[in-house]
């Protein structure tokens, strides 16, 4: 055992019931740090080729990061890898709440699971023991059920990861669910647990690594947590309503609104959480209408988007609530239009259920969360499929059984609600039809439907356009994990916290259709965000304030990084996840839907006129990040980086 870390992580082989701990050297977590880092140098070595996505040998890992659970803020995410079954490649996903913690407190570093059950099962961890459990009764119930039901029986004390119905149909676009409502969602790895017939993980764990210098760490976090003591101030309630008047000038010109000032992001987030943005991003021209045809102000103006935005949004609150560490507590609990409670819906949701489908009705869209919250189902790549439905059955594409099921119409919130049930069910007809994402619904219908079909290497794309932020659409295209714009961080490039590692190899901050220089600096900066994820903090901290995470490491571990070793971690971590994807015969990069690029591009609003140059940022992305775009594998260079 190191300090920061336990040096171990746990194994269960699903197919004959052993279970045992494996012994980590230090060097590998300094090369790796956790996370996806540790993830992928454990999977690429351990996993083959070829191995099916829904078969016994795909390995599943749940992983903390490297300073999950140490009390630093923001310090509450986990992650879960597996190889994608809706991508063939590398897939993971990211997720916060208390699982996290929760598995580290138990004593390891992660959790790898491999080969298949022969019936229902849920594994329970409580420090040094750990044992697989008959969970019959719990196969069929929904994610909250399940909790609910695992609490009771075993403690309140107990954090539970699990699938819902979705999981276990195999839906492609499902995913895995922790305090409720909390998801792993992309990448379709809630089907990867599913096939392995593994219902649930049940862990109980509030132990902490040894700190290499507690008085170190102490202080850096202190430093950085005096930022969130203030209270919001009286401007703060404020901002959303001054957006709107600012709207039609900033949409007029382009104007991109940044962060703004620290304490009013803390603000907006702690009063709004993420749906503070949903009008002003529909004005922008960042967010997709009408399933990337629409434009925003034109098509889902602001009497519409204000409805899903802000205010509107909070006024259903019950009570706010954070993640593990978390000093701001942006999510919420919510009354639903039918008096039980569930979670606030996201920005991503509101967007994706919303604007998206041309629906301003805010109960709808609630109302979908909650389904895809105890289904466990993705809600971008959900909300994408109905998007793709109804513009399936407005050109005539649908085969006439399913045109007849539902009278699908863009904004009908009722309508929604129901295909939306029937995908999280998995029925007969559209909701089959959809639950494996929109690439392979698509494909039943010909090759005039492709058109329609937003996806990248097979995942849904998210509610950020590269239209209105080119780097948005280069991470779509060149991240193993494709079609997540937490590849980029949304291409907020203006964060400080970037600055630094750019100014390492004397690159600055590109301009927004600056294609060769975007694609140079994204070189360095998805990296950065792929080592920083492996960290297992949010995202979020690094648009409130510069957070010192290489002063919460050192201290924690007793290591000596700086901004360049970061780098080296992080670009060694990257080019691993390409590895993994070559090795699988995946393409080095995916395409994009034309749409999504700007062809043809649109003819009025913030964005018309651009068609983005997509093939220039992906050139200069593999040069700095050092990889030959023609290479075949295996890459001569790659037996370096393997542990």
């Amino acid at each position: 055992m190191g300090y920061g870390f336990w040096g171990k992580v746990l194994w269960v082989n699903l197919t004959n019931g052993e279970i045992w701990e494996e012994e980590l050297p230090e060097s590998l977590y300094r090369r790796f740090l956790g996370g996806y880092g540790l993830g992928v140098a454990i999977l690429f070595q351990r996993m083959e080729a070829g191995a099916e996505p829904l078969g016994p040998k795909n390995i599943l890992a749940f992983l903390p990061g490297l300073l999950t659970g140490s009390n630093a803020p923001f310090s509450g995410r986990f992650m879960v890898v597996a190889r994608s079954p809706l991508t063939g490649g590398w897939g993971e996903a990211n997720c916060g709440g208390n699982f996290g913690p929760a598995l580290r407190g138990a004593g390891y570093d992660g959790l790898f699971v491999t080969g298949m059950a022969e019936r229902p099962v849920y594994l329970y961890i409580d420090g040094n023991r750990a044992e697989l459990r008959d969970a019959a009764e719990l196969w069929g119930m929904d994610t909250v059920e399940t909790e609910k039901a695992l609490r009771e029986k075993l403690g309140t004390d107990i954090r539970v990861a699990c699938i819902g119905p979705a999981g276990e149909s195999l839906s492609l676009i499902s995913g895995i669910v922790n305090d409720g409502g909390r998801i792993a969602a992309r990448c379709g790895l809630g089907a990867v647990m599913g096939a392995k017939r593994l219902k649930a993980i049940a862990v109980r764990g509030k132990a902490r690594p040894p700190l290499a210098d507690p008085e170190a760490f102490k202080r850096a976090t202190a430093s950085y947590r005096e930022l969130f003591r203030r209270r919001p101030s009286y401007w703060s309630s404020r901002i959303p309503g001054l957006f709107r008047r600012l709207l039609p000038f900033l949409r007029r010109f382009g104007i991109r609104p940044s962060g703004g000032p620290v304490q009013m992001v803390i603000d907006s987030f702690r009063i709004y959480g993420t749906a503070a943005g949903t009008a002003m991003l529909v004005e922008l021209g960042d967010t997709p209408v009408r399933n990337w045809l629409g434009i925003g102000f034109r098509d889902f103006p602001l009497e519409k988007s204000s409805k899903l935005s802000d205010e509107s949004v909070i006024r259903h609150n019950i009570r706010s609530y954070g993640c593990h560490s978390c000093p701001v507590a942006c999510g919420a609990i919510v009354r639903l239009p039918d008096g039980s409670s569930g979670h606030k819906p996201e920005y991503e949701t509101l967007a994706a259920f919303g604007p998206l489908l041309l629906n301003d009705d805010l109960e709808s869209v609630m109302l979908c969360n909650e389904i895809c919250n105890r289904a466990g189902l993705d809600t971008i790549s959900t909300g994408v499929a109905v998007a793709f439905a109804i513009e399936a059955r407005e050109r005539g594409w649908l085969p006439k059984e399913l045109s007849e099921e539902l009278p699908l119409a863009w904004g009908d919130g009722k309508v929604i609600v129901e295909l939306v049930r029937r995908i999280a069910r998995r029925e007969p007809g559209l909701g089959n039809w959809l639950a494996d994402g929109v690439k392979r619904a698509a494909e039943l219908l010909g090759e005039e439907a492709q058109e329609a079909a937003m996806h990248a290497g097979g995942q849904e794309l998210p509610m950020h356009r590269g239209l209105y932020e080119p780097a948005v659409a280069l991470g779509y295209a060149v991240d193993p994990a494709p079609g997540r714009h937490t590849a980029t961080l949304s291409g907020l490039t203006e964060l400080k916290a970037y600055s630094r590692y750019l100014a390492l190899r004397g690159i600055k901050l590109p301009g927004r259709y600056e294609y060769a220089p975007k694609g140079q600096a994204f070189g360095i900066i998805i990296p950065i965000i792929r080592a920083y994820d492996s960290l297992g903090l949010c995202h979020f901290a690094l648009q409130m304030g510069e957070p010192p995470f290489l002063a919460w490491l050192n201290a924690a571990t007793g290591w000596d990084f700086d901004e360049e070793e970061f780098l080296k971690v992080g670009k060694r971590i990257q080019i691993m996840r390409h590895a993994f994807n070559a090795r699988e015969g995946l393409p080095m990069h995916f395409p994009l839907p034309a749409r999504e690029l700007g062809k043809p591009p649109q003819e009025i609003g913030p964005v018309a006129g651009i068609t983005l140059d997509l093939e220039t940022m992906v050139a200069n992305y593999f040069a700095t990040i050092g990889l030959d775009l023609a290479a075949r594998w295996p890459w001569p260079e790659i037996s370096d980086l393997i542990p």
